[in-house]
């Protein structure tokens, strides 16, 4: 589904972002990335759906070779990556019904299908009573959870998490991990960049480390859990 091969991301004047990076994530699959700030998770991310091109290197995503595609055909690769931010991203003057949406509205999608397709999402992510609600109304869980959706809307088959609970409580990041894992097992494959240690020991998934623009380690997620306990 995500292939890297020799990949390196660098800016002029400064060192490499990411550098020599091969990884291969399997269809389906839920897969953590792991590491310090700056350690290039975030930017490993927005090469996959084409925010950034790489300096260096091959990326296939769905069998397709995003190193040579052409700016007009990324709206296209988008369809099927769905994204979810730390920050939100949501448009507080718009009910979260509006703000789900929005992807459809942009895609030309017919009213009626939107409007069932958004309500379906709203339903998984516990959230159908907050349609008519604005983003500043919600708590940081529940907004967190419309960017959810937002990102599922169009059954993407990729979904890319960057630090989605790291600015959430405890409680509430249990809870949009368990609904990103409901996600996984419905078929579609996640990748979740994170710096909290307690997750990968709760959930126990693959996970890459990253460290200055590197992959140091690639587990399992019983070996990765193993070892944040000790």
């Amino acid at each position: 589904m995500i292939q890297f091969f020799h990949v390196y991301k660098a800016y002029p004047g400064d060192p490499p972002v990411l550098s020599d990076i091969n990884l291969s994530v399997e269809k389906g699959e839920f897969v953590f990335l792991t590491g310090p700030s700056g350690a290039g998770k975030t930017t490993l991310l927005k090469l996959i759906f084409c925010a950034e091109k790489a300096t260096k290197g091959q990326i296939l995503v769905g069998g397709r070779n995003i190193a040579r595609i052409r700016e007009s055909a990324v709206p296209y690769l988008r369809r099927n990556i769905g994204v979810v931010f730390q920050d939100f991203k949501l448009l507080p003057h718009r009910t979260v019904e509006d703000n789900v949406s929005f992807t459809l509205d942009v895609l030309g999608v017919p009213r009626a299908e939107a409007r069932d397709k958004v309500r379906r999402m709203l339903k998984l992510v516990g959230l159908e009573h907050k349609a008519d609600s604005f983003p500043l109304r919600l708590s940081g869980g529940e907004q967190q959870r419309v960017v959810i959706a937002r990102a599922l809307v169009n059954d993407p088959t990729i979904l890319l998490a960057d630090e989605p609970t790291g600015n959430l409580d405890p409680a509430l990041t249990v809870e949009i991990m368990d609904l990103l894992t409901q996600v996984n097992i419905r078929g579609t494959t996640v990748v979740v960049a994170t710096h909290d240690a307690t997750l990968l020991s709760r959930y126990q998934k693959r996970t890459v480390g990253l460290e200055r623009g590197q992959i140091v380690s690639d587990e399992d997620g019983v070996k990765a859990a193993r070892r944040m306990v000790v």
